[in-house]
Parts: structure tokens; sequence; C-alpha cells
């Protein structure tokens, strides 16, 4: 009985988990819509709240992570004060 419980514990947190997953990405995804806005008034044409303006918003969010994170690598892998 007491492993059902835990198990119900541990499944609640899972809302709360992906609740502050999202808080913690909230502005980055924002700043990639505001990018991909930009790039729709100037030469796409996308319909917003559509399946490719999503691709596009998370194709924009994952290349920006992966600038952000090359621009602190050496920070990361060598443990560099900032």
């Amino acid at each position: 009985m007491s492993s059902l419980l835990n198990w119900m514990k541990t499944l609640g947190t899972i809302p709360l988990a992906l609740c502050v997953l999202f808080v913690v990405f909230l502005p980055s995804i924002l700043f990639a819509a505001f990018i991909v806005w930009i790039f729709d008034l100037l030469f796409l044409d996308l319909a917003w709240m559509s399946w490719s303006t999503f691709w596009w918003i998370l194709g924009v969010w994952v290349v920006t992570m992966i600038i952000a994170l090359a621009g602190q690598a050496d920070k990361i892998l060598f443990g560099t004060p900032k």
C-alpha cells in the first residue's frame, strides 16, 4: 500500500514539474516567437496558430538555445567563473 502511495505522490508532481519548466522556458519561447514574428512581417506568410508557425517557433527556439549554450560552452565544460 505504501508503494502505491509513493507512486501516486510521484505522479502528482509531474504537472508541477511541467508548469515549472513552462515558466522557466517561457521568456526564451517568447523571444523565439518575436523573432519569427519579425521574419513573418518581412519574408514569411505564416498563419499564426498553425502547425507551420509552431514548427518555426520551435526551430528558432532550438537554434537560439544552441547558440546560447555554445557561447557558454567553455564555462560549462571547465567551470570557469563568470
